[in-house]
């Protein structure tokens, strides 16, 4: 129990597992480069392109809770998280595009 004790507040294991998050969720620096596909898969018009940029933003900007969180809680619940969070919000917009979901609306 010590040593996974030891293994989940190591330093490097949360650096790794950190690197590994950010760049599963690095797609949404690419919203200018995929926003064409998205516009011509899913039938928006420009505004509602701009809309969905917009709330991708206001999602980016919710990274703000686990910069809070590490004050007061391990580093490994901070990093399970940010896990949660990349996989619900990237998993409800694959679900919308591949029409699983009802299209948003924008």
């Amino acid at each position: 129990m010590k040593k996974m004790k030891s293994l989940l507040n190591n330093r490097w294991l949360v650096f790794v597992a950190s690197m590994w998050v950010q760049s599963c969720s690095g797609i949404g620096y690419m919203f200018g480069s995929i926003s064409p596909v998205i516009k011509k898969s899913m039938g928006y018009n420009q505004i509602q392109i701009a809309a969905l940029g917009v709330a991708k933003d206001i999602g980016d900007a919710i990274g703000f809770v686990a910069g809070s969180l590490c004050e007061i809680a391990p580093i490994w619940v901070v990093l399970f998280i940010g896990v949660v969070q990349n996989l619900v919000g990237y998993g409800l917009v694959w679900l919308t595009t591949i029409h699983t979901l009802p299209e948003l609306p924008l």
